[in-house]
């Protein structure tokens, strides 16, 4: 296995250029205004629908902005004649999915050390929020809301956010920086990335943390499957455990 300083050097037939990233964040920015611009409306039309179904709604607005996201991926890499390999994203082995489970414990170990010392630093001492319950807006009832949340969280937001930050921006970065530069300042745009007034401060941390392993691995691996599949794990059992923990909350 090769060191992160050799890994994914640049192809000579292929290459991503900065200009590469403006669709992306062009078609995410028109994706958000036209879920505001839908929100605001359905808000205006039916007020009563609107706050019954607040949940699904925002869910649902989520999946449309990932969608959005994606589609100015495959815009910005239409040029490439085989952008999913380019990438490194190929139908999951089972080497793939071994190295997910056998990462998955030392995972969690840092992210609750991250989460422990910044919940310390920056959140005065007390636990850190988890954002996975920013997903259900109300209490969730029934399954769809559940199988609607693990699209977005487990399916969406890792293929989309794992093709950008790392299948493009580590990429684009690795060319310019060292890759432990490399490494860094990806994770840091990825931690950035989730930041919003609903998010706590102290969780910006913690994300960075995740970006940096998540970059670490597939520069080491060569491989974007294996970065979606980590992600993917971790939104779907922070994604079950909050829905298991509101559900029960009410019953």
């Amino acid at each position: 296995m090769e060191s992160p300083a050799a890994a994914l050097p640049p192809s000579p037939q292929e290459r991503l250029r900065w200009p590469d990233l403006l669709p992306v964040l062009a078609f995410t920015i028109l994706g958000i205004i036209l879920v505001i611009a839908l929100a605001v409306g359905l808000a205006r039309l039916n007020r009563p629908f609107y706050r019954a179904n607040l949940g699904t709604i925002g869910l649902t607005a989520a999946l449309v902005v990932y969608l959005a996201f994606g589609a100015g991926i495959a815009v910005a890499l239409r040029r490439l004649r085989s952008p999913l390999a380019f990438l490194g994203l190929h139908w999951p082995t089972l080497r793939d999915v071994g190295l997910t489970l056998a990462l998955i414990v030392p995972w969690y170990v840092g992210v609750g050390v991250v989460t422990a010392l910044s919940g310390a630093v920056l959140n005065r001492g007390l636990p850190v929020p988890s954002n996975a319950r920013q997903l259900f807006i109300q209490h969730p009832q029934g399954l769809h809301i559940l199988v609607l949340a693990l699209l977005v969280t487990a399916v969406a937001a890792p293929l989309c956010e794992e093709a950008f930050f790392r299948g493009m921006l580590f990429r684009l970065l690795r060319t310019r920086v060292p890759v432990w530069a490399a490494v860094l300042l990806s994770a840091t745009a990825f931690g950035l990335a989730h930041a919003s007034p609903a998010v706590s401060v102290a969780l910006l941390p913690v994300f960075t943390y995740m970006g940096i392993v998540l970059a670490v691995i597939y520069a080491w691996t060569r491989s974007l499957t294996n970065t979606v599949l980590l992600h993917s794990l971790n939104n779907a059992i922070g994604t079950i455990a909050v829905y298991v923990l509101l559900t029960r909350s009410v019953s």
